[in-house]
């Protein structure tokens, strides 16, 4: 449902995204020693399947937490949909944690850095995930004085949550192994066109 004020969401959502955006990349950049070649292809479709896994997982994984304990771990505070446990501006957001995995795999690559098998990787989002959770609500809290998301739990002072942790780790189990499928096959436009579709759909389902 379009707001009143949706075209001042989504400019919070697109500042928060060029702040992530130029971030990544210079940190990227800095850690590799040398200023990143982008493979606009490989990018494009980490940012795709990143936002369709991520919006589902977060929807799914936070009503089974639901049924699991009695309680909501999170609830989104801006734009919120499918019952507060994903956000609108998600069309947003989603796709730059494609993104920074996107980068982050350059980092190891340029490193010399060998994950085995390579759905390891995938727990890594247990680390960083809560972590880009404490940057986007800091975000938003400094310039918009709201929290993106709200953890119901005060372990992190709501910011995020150490009970998040493994439910990272399975959404970023599932982005990896698909990811790498994906890659494995010759690059196709309407690889990432359809994630970012459907994620899309799924979306405005809510």
């Amino acid at each position: 449902m379009l707001l009143p004020h949706t075209g001042m969401l989504i400019l919070q959502g697109l500042s928060g995204a060029l702040v992530g955006v130029v971030l990544f990349y210079l940190l990227g950049s800095l850690l590799t020693r040398q200023w990143i070649r982008i493979d606009t292809y490989r990018l494009v479709l980490s940012m795709a399947v990143a936002f369709l896994v991520a919006v589902v997982c977060e929807v799914y994984l936070g009503k089974l937490y639901f049924l699991l304990t009695g309680e909501r771990l999170w609830q989104y505070r801006v734009w919120p949909i499918h019952d507060g446990y994903t956000s609108m501006l998600n069309f947003i957001i989603w796709p730059v944690y494609g993104y920074y995995l996107y980068f982050l795999q350059q980092v190891l690559q340029q490193n010399a850095i060998t994950i085995r098998p390579q759905w390891l990787k995938g727990l890594l989002s247990g680390i960083d995930g809560p972590l880009l959770e404490i940057l986007a609500n800091g975000f938003f809290l400094l310039f918009y004085g709201t929290f993106y998301f709200y953890y119901l739990p005060d372990d992190m002072r709501h910011y995020t949550s150490v009970q998040v942790v493994p439910l990272y780790m399975v959404m970023g189990v599932i982005l990896t192994v698909l990811l790498e499928a994906l890659l494995r096959k010759p690059p196709h436009w309407h690889y990432p066109a359809g994630f970012y579709l459907a994620a899309v759909a799924f979306v405005l389902a809510g």
